[in-house]
């Protein structure tokens, strides 16, 4: 029969994978909430116009459009910050500063590349607008670090960058927009052979082409990036951008994670996106990231409010295997499966209620309909069958 396929890129949840997912989302939410963050919710679609400037973090092919029955183009939204500014900007453009916001939901994405889960895409997020200084970038890393506490993952690590330090290299250079996208992917991916290509065939200094060469190898662990980065210090942006990085760095220590701390001297992220510090988390024997986040203050200004903002997004599938990975994903309820025949139904569910109020999950099931109960509570994962005669 046609039609019972998905799209490409599309893929049901079934049900121990689906229950997993919204045990995770649930501890990731009430984490946030328990910080300070007051949940948002905003449209499936947006208007194209919304993401079709020179600040969207996604490339306008990679955006699913479509036009509505005004004649508007109207996208799958490719990203949950920028609607989370959109409110910012209109809606709570009154409210009073900081001001802190979680999300959830699904983004859309033509290309199905970020986050390794096709063009659906997952994230619970975290933004908070209007905080001061370094501390803003401080304590989205460490809410960042402790989602992954909250997920039971323990084993992973948090990349931090500037966007400052690239910026500052390019000022001392002359080089077309499309030559500078071309070698800020070049050295965000660590393509280190295609970078060395490009960077040969550049006109200018030689000891620049050294240094866009060898910044992608200005990444690990802290003491040792610190220990030399004075090579790639070429202006006075590029020393702000690093002094800055080592002083979140410090503080961010000092609350525990040191070791699961990494300097990425070279990361890129979206430079028309991040106006500062960058970061991204992985999660070891997950492939893709699972947290990225960083500065964006310029894109409130785009939009009419000059404040500062800084934010992440966690990409729920790649947290969910992570979790299994370290199987910290648990149902804590106990689960009942209780049977009843024709003549019991009422008692059987005067005992289903009276469970669900100790907070088990009772499930009423006909004994016509099941031929085996014990088999059918092993399949199932209940931890208790009941029999009504």
């Amino acid at each position: 029969m046609q039609g019972l396929e998905i799209p490409q890129g599309m893929r049901d949840i079934l049900m121990d994978e689906s229950e997993k997912r919204t045990i995770l989302t649930e501890k990731l939410l009430h984490y946030m909430q328990s910080c300070g963050l007051n949940r948002i919710e905003t449209p499936l679609f947006e208007y194209y116009e919304l993401f079709s400037g020179d600040i969207t973090p996604v490339d306008d092919e990679n955006i699913i459009k479509s036009i509505d029955r005004d004649g508007r183009v109207v996208v799958l939204r490719p990203d949950l910050t920028i609607p989370s500014v959109r409110v910012v900007a209109t809606k709570l453009k009154k409210e009073q500063k900081p001001l802190k916001l979680c999300y959830m939901g699904n983004v859309y994405r033509a290309d199905g590349k970020i986050g390794g889960t096709g063009r659906e895409i997952c994230q619970v997020g975290a933004e908070i607008y209007g905080s001061s200084g370094k501390w803003l970038d401080i304590e989205t890393i460490g809410m960042a670090e402790e989602s992954f506490k909250e997920a039971g993952v323990k084993d992973y690590k948090i990349d931090i960058g500037h966007g400052g330090i690239i910026k500052g290299i390019f000022e001392e250079l002359s080089l077309p927009e499309e030559k500078k996208a071309c070698i800020i992917e070049l050295i965000g991916s660590k393509n280190l052979v295609e970078l060395e290509k490009e960077a040969a065939n550049l006109d200018i200094d030689s000891r620049y082409k050294k240094l866009i060469c060898k910044l992608p190898l200005f990444f690990g662990k802290p003491e040792e990036i610190f220990k030399s980065i004075d090579e790639i210090i070429v202006n006075a942006r590029v020393r702000e951008a690093v002094d800055y990085l080592f002083e979140v760095y410090e503080v961010v220590r000092k609350m525990g994670p040191g070791q699961n701390l990494i300097i990425d001297a070279g990361m890129t992220g979206n430079m028309k996106y991040y106006t500062g510090l960058i970061f991204r988390a992985y999660a070891q024997r997950t492939g893709d990231v699972v947290i990225s986040g960083g500065r964006y203050d310029r894109l409130l200004k785009v939009l009419g409010v000059d404040t500062t903002a800084a934010g992440f997004a966690i990409y729920v599938d790649g947290m969910v295997e992570a979790a299994q990975m370290e199987n910290s994903i648990r149902q804590n309820k106990h689960k009942v499966l209780v049977v009843y025949r024709d003549n019991s139904f009422i008692e059987a569910l005067e005992y289903s209620r009276n469970c669900r109020k100790r907070g088990k999950i009772a499930s009423l099931i006909n004994r016509k309909d099941v031929a085996d109960p014990a088999q059918y509570c092993k399949q199932y994962g209940y931890d208790e069958l009941t029999e009504f005669e």
